[in-house]
């Protein structure tokens, strides 16, 4: 009983230090499973069939160079780009892991990039303000990005063999030796 009252304040700092432990944690926790929230949300936004119809007219003008005259076409291009430049914004804050997004949408991005630039164009010559400011930081890491996926082809920079070591072996493409894989 002497020592617990001699050691009483070191017990009492002991539990206030593991609350703000705890604290600390449930915060993290509660930050990711925002995080989480919000990406889902974005992403079935972005899966829309209007929104998906939206990016295939984008990726079509970065074919064809040129821009649809239906109003409701051009409107829905917009929107597309629109709620592209809302969820770079929300990687950017931090809203979002930006890793999460580039790793979905890494390919989409870097298909809709010349389209997206040829919207920019006649945005700025019709109203002399570039639309869509926290696009383009997206879209110039889209373009730079490989993945670790089996989506992207091998890249043999130093890069690339750096970031093949570093990914998680569950994540790497089987190698392929004489013909069949491991």
């Amino acid at each position: 009983m002497n020592w617990f009252q001699s050691s009483k304040d070191l017990i009492a700092i002991a539990i206030a230090a593991l609350a703000v432990v705890v604290s600390l944690v449930t915060v993290i926790l509660q930050r990711r499973q925002a995080q989480r929230a919000a990406y889902r949300e974005i992403y079935s936004t972005l899966m829309s069939d209007d929104l998906h119809r939206g990016r295939w007219l984008i990726r079509n003008m970065s074919k064809t160079h040129i821009i649809p005259k239906d109003e409701l076409d051009f409107r829905l291009i917009y929107r597309t780009l629109g709620v592209f430049d809302n969820m770079a914004m929300f990687a950017r804050r931090r809203v979002i892991p930006v890793k999460w997004v580039l790793e979905v949408w890494h390919h989409p991005l870097k298909e809709i990039r010349e389209g997206a630039d040829i919207i920019r164009q006649n945005a700025i010559e019709s109203s002399a303000a570039a639309p869509w400011p926290q696009l383009w930081i997206l879209l110039d890491k889209a373009q730079s990005y490989h993945s670790t996926l089996p989506c992207c082809s091998s890249d043999n920079s130093w890069r690339g063999r750096i970031r093949r070591l570093a990914t998680p072996s569950r994540w790497r493409r089987p190698r392929i030796r004489s013909g069949a894989a491991e």
